[in-house]
């Protein structure tokens, strides 16, 4: 064991710690909202199955890098072959979590573009093209890496500028398409369509912008532009939990729309809630001043209840009408009536 600690190795633990409390945090404050409104959605939606992968495997993942991290802290030396196994963790983790996020952008770009086939197919030329350029360099990446005893990467494979470029024009490419549709098109929306539309390039704008920027540092790490010891390391661990976020937040967010959107409708469908129901006591009537006004007894009168109608912006003639509205209606005329001829008679 050495008797000094890498920096490096104490600044990665500082990182992953940090992260591994955000993500805890992240989860507890939104559980109530996954177990209401993803799982009774698991079986129903592709988003909610992403979002229950991604949550776990990267809580699950986040405890494995915690305890290799300190590990590396320690100074305990590992072998070529478990530094080779610690990378190649790094690099699938790091992938399906991308892939995750990707699928999760790419299903509102085609519903954004009403699931036209030329989004499709261009949607399927970039995907294809960035798991081309992943295969192929996969092996090269692991095999290649220089690495310290600790497993801290000293040089880096420049293969990997290939995978970078790639994932950046994908996600330029759905940022793009997204950013396209929203400017051109949104005064043709309708209300509700139009809130959708504000919510998916909100969020999706959001987290494509802040994975192309943690990719572009990874890239100029590679060619020694950044200092890749201290930043080449780190990285990964902010990728990781940039994309664990990203896709927590764009899954419920969009359930929360679809559950508000789904109880105004239902509100709007329930005949329950179209009438009011007041109650009108008798000895609550006062009358008038004026003993010669009016000589009627209002102890004839026999008036229980009466349903105002509420009017929706959505709905016309929603509503029902009491039959007590209509004695209400014809008593009032009597009234105004009387009055008037009781008054002729004094002139």
């Amino acid at each position: 064991m050495s008797s000094s600690i890498d920096p490096v190795a104490r600044n990665l633990a500082i990182i992953t710690t940090t992260f591994t409390a955000l993500m805890i945090l992240e989860y507890i404050w939104f559980l109530s909202d996954e177990v209401r409104l993803v799982w009774p959605r698991l079986w129903k939606t592709t988003e909610a199955k992403i979002y229950v992968v991604t949550r776990y495997a990267g809580l699950a993942g986040q405890s494995f890098n915690i305890w290799f991290a300190f590990r590396m802290v320690s100074g305990v030396p590992n072998s070529r072959f478990i530094c080779r196994v610690w990378s190649s963790y790094q690099a699938a983790t790091t992938q399906c979590m991308l892939i995750s996020v990707e699928l999760l952008l790419m299903l509102r770009v085609y519903k954004m573009y009403k699931k036209k086939k030329s989004i499709s197919a261009l949607l399927f030329v970039f995907g294809s093209a960035q798991s081309a350029a992943m295969a192929a360099n996969a092996r090269l990446i692991i095999t290649d890496t220089s690495y310290s005893p600790t497993c801290v990467v000293i040089s880096p494979r420049y293969s990997r500028i290939y995978v970078g470029v790639s994932i950046i024009a994908n996600f330029m490419f759905i940022l793009g398409a997204m950013l396209w549709r929203f400017l051109r098109s949104i005064s043709n929306w309708s209300g509700i369509s139009r809130a959708w539309l504000k919510l998916v390039v909100r969020d999706s704008s959001f987290a494509a912008i802040a994975i192309i920027v943690i990719l572009i540092f990874r890239f100029l790490c590679t060619p020694h532009v950044i200092n890749v010891q201290m930043s080449g390391n780190i990285i990964f661990q902010v990728l990781l939990f940039c994309l664990w976020f990203a896709a927590g937040r764009i899954v419920l967010h969009q359930e929360r729309f679809s559950n508000i959107q789904e109880s105004q409708e239902s509100d709007v469908n329930d005949p329950s809630r179209w009438t009011q129901t007041i109650e009108v006591d008798l000895d609550d009537v006062e009358r008038f001043d004026d003993p010669d006004a009016y000589a009627m007894s209002l102890s004839g009168l026999e008036v229980e209840s009466t349903n105002v109608s509420t009017p929706f912006d959505s709905m016309s003639d929603a509503g029902t009408r009491d039959i007590t509205d209509e004695h209400i209606y014809e008593w009032e005329d009597e009234l105004r009536t009387d009055i008037h001829a009781h008054q002729k008679m004094h002139e």
